[in-house]
């Protein structure tokens, strides 16, 4: 591939010329809050970038996604397609000081990573290629999504292919999602279910009232049954609590509590049987006088591609060309929803650091150079078999 006029070079040469100027696009994306369901501030400076970039019919879609097309050659073809995305959302409140810390080869920030460092590799090879000349063998549509942090489940990619993608009958050939660390390639999605869960009693004082069902004590009962499940190793299955809520004061048997629960597995069926025990447990927590009601808000699907996979193969040969190597592994990032639909995808990791989802997050500049490097040569790669594959079906 180092042949093509010499295009690969000189994009390679445009990332390394433009390494400070990346550094300075990972702070100023960072320091822009983008908590789940309002990104809407930084979409719109992505929104800006892309248009800058002279990418064509940039604009944000229905749910707040920033969709821009790469400019199609003469020698393109609209029968396949290519997404190339990153996720806008952090998992860090409006109200969450965000200021980048630096200290030599390192920035430190919330959200400064995962997934500010991303979106800012996702421009600046956008860019590269587009200085360089290289013409896109398919239809490269760019994407930055919204809604892929916690409670947002995965609403910007399903939202993508619901909507964009299906209104414009896009054959998506493959899907590259830049998130997460370098050297992991996530080719298989973990899925994930997401129970909120309340509890329901007459409440009273804590002295006159006194016997009177608690709905704290229901949810006490709840976590402690749930937290003693048992569930397989292989296919790997896991359960946590990880919000609780209710109470009034101190003195109040509490009328209201409740919490969510975060499901997870390899393996659909094995979610299912996990989701029916806990709904099981948490009915029996309940008791005489409580009452409880479940609701699922959160719901990600499950898919894989295999480590054979031609897609996955051009990644590591990508890393193999830059001294890297590359761990396929399981994980649940906005590649599940491509992948849950027949549809090959991966999550590629392009940076190195640490402390993601604290305020202690941190990435090594360092490492940003070979970050960006895999990210195009992977993405050119993946655009050449999703053209042969176009040619292939017809």
């Amino acid at each position: 591939m180092t042949g093509a006029g010499g295009w690969l070079d000189r994009a390679i040469a445009h990332l390394e010329a433009q390494l400070a100027e990346t550094i300075e696009d990972i702070v100023s994306i960072c320091e822009i809050p983008a908590p789940t369901f309002r990104e809407r501030r930084r979409a719109m400076e992505l929104a800006r970038r892309l248009n800058a970039l002279g990418l064509s019919d940039v604009h944000l879609d229905g749910v707040g996604n920033v969709i821009g097309r790469y400019p199609l050659r003469a020698s393109g073809s609209r029968n396949g397609a290519l997404v190339v995305s990153a996720h806008l959302d952090t998992v860090f409140p409006d109200e969450t000081p965000i200021k980048v810390r630096r200290t030599g080869d390192r920035l430190e920030g919330p959200g400064v990573g995962d997934n500010s460092t991303s979106l800012a590799v996702l421009v600046r090879v956008v860019a590269a290629l587009l200085a360089a000349g290289w013409e896109s063998p398919v239809d490269l549509v760019v994407l930055a999504n919204v809604g892929e942090e916690g409670l947002g489940d995965l609403r910007g990619m399903k939202g993508f292919f619901d909507g964009y993608a299906a209104e414009n009958r896009l054959n998506v050939r493959g899907c590259l999602v830049l998130d997460g660390p370098l050297g992991n390639l996530s080719n298989r999605g973990i899925g994930s279910r997401r129970l909120d869960v309340t509890f329901t009693g007459p409440g009273g004082h804590s002295w006159k009232d006194f016997g009177t069902p608690s709905a704290i004590h229901a949810l006490g009962r709840a976590i402690a049954v749930v937290a003693d499940l048992t569930v397989p190793r292989r296919p790997k299955t896991t359960y946590n609590v990880g919000l609780v809520r209710g109470g009034t004061s101190v003195n109040t048997i509490a009328a209201e509590a409740g919490m969510v629960v975060d499901l997870r597995s390899e393996q659909e069926e094995a979610l299912d049987r996990l989701e029916a025990r806990v709904r099981r447990a948490v009915s029996a927590a309940a008791g005489e006088g409580t009452g409880v009601r479940i609701e699922v808000v959160g719901d990600r699907p499950i898919g894989a591609i295999p480590d054979q996979h031609p897609l996955v193969q051009a990644a590591r040969d990508a890393a193999r060309g830059l001294g890297l190597a590359l761990r396929c592994g399981s994980s649940s990032t906005d590649a599940n929803v491509p992948l849950s639909r027949g549809i090959p995808a991966c999550a590629l990791g392009v940076y190195r650091g640490g402390g993601a989802h604290t305020r202690q997050e941190y990435v090594l500049t360092g490492s940003l150079p070979d970050g960006m490097k895999l990210a195009l040569l992977t993405l050119v790669g993946w655009a050449a078999w999703a053209a042969a594959e176009s040619e292939r079906s017809g």
